[in-house]
């Protein structure tokens, strides 16, 4: 695992922004928020100095800052359909990953980037000036950044670290959309708010769909350890997401873990049983 250098372009762009300042059942839609009340999560807003567009996010403060060496960060997005009321990040079966990570000195932003943002270009903007914010808040190093998600949220965590492999130290997605435009063939349900997102369909804007692909980008990953965590029983993202991503990675011999759960479909449940290892991964992961 390679540092990161400050010379890299996006540390140039984070200190620039700085100075200038899911999910139900079977459907994509977040679950509601059961926010443990000895967690200290507060609550922030994010100014775009060049829109004036306000991006709101709830930060995760750990329980043993000082004590557990140096701070690292997850970026956490939650499924289509979430906002800071519903997340899936806040239910029961994420509460030992919770306690975990404020345990290991991590800070958790959650950022409301849309309801059906699918890591489009105003998402992935929004994202920056908010990671960068919470960097100078907090005096976190910009080598200790991970980035987790669920559903639409694991898609869009794979989106961004192409977006910014430079920044992010590893992934998580889970449940992922691995890439949209496929993922929209298999499911034409969600054609339309993808499309919305995406300023077209996949003919018309093949751009906008290429550089959120995964599958067409898995060189981005080479110094980037990814884990993918999936329900085999899935039938609103296939499997096939997870599994065909973990094969191009290995391939290539790079660093991912690929999670299947044999009785699962698309719900929080496939973390219940993962916790620990998905702690473990970001703390490795930064050592």
């Amino acid at each position: 695992m390679q540092h990161i250098n400050a010379n890299h372009s996006w540390y140039r762009i984070l200190t620039m922004v700085t100075l200038l300042i899911g999910l139900g059942s079977s459907s994509l839609l977040a679950a509601e928020t059961d926010e443990d009340s000895s967690e200290k999560i507060t609550r922030h807003q994010y100014t775009d100095p060049q829109t004036g567009k306000k991006t709101p996010y709830l930060l995760y403060h750990p329980v043993r800052k000082s004590a557990a060496g140096p701070t690292s960060l997850l970026i956490y997005l939650h499924g289509a359909g979430g906002s800071l009321k519903s997340y899936n990040y806040s239910r029961e079966p994420y509460q030992k990953l919770r306690q975990e990570l404020s345990r290991r000195g991590f800070y958790v932003v959650v950022p409301e980037l849309g309801k059906l943002h699918f890591m489009n270009q105003t998402a992935r903007q929004a994202l920056d000036g908010v990671t960068a914010e919470v960097l100078k808040a907090h005096n976190i190093s910009q080598d200790r950044v991970h980035i987790m998600g669920t559903s639409m949220g694991g898609g869009s965590s794979l989106a961004y670290t192409l977006h910014r492999p430079d920044l992010i130290r590893s992934v998580c997605a889970v449940m992922p959309m691995t890439d949209f435009a496929d993922w929209i063939n298999e499911n034409p349900r969600y054609a339309k708010p993808v499309t919305a997102a995406y300023g077209g369909s996949p003919e018309q804007v093949p751009d906008a769909y290429r550089i959120t692909s995964a599958m067409q980008n898995v060189d981005k990953f080479q110094n980037i350890p990814v884990m993918l965590i999936h329900g085999m029983k899935d039938r609103t993202v296939l499997p096939q997401h997870s599994q065909k991503l973990a094969e191009l990675l290995q391939k290539k011999n790079y660093q991912c873990e690929l999670i299947t759960l044999e009785n699962l479909a698309h719900s929080d449940e496939v973390m219940r049983s993962v916790q620990l290892q998905a702690a473990d991964f970001f703390e490795q992961a930064t050592q």
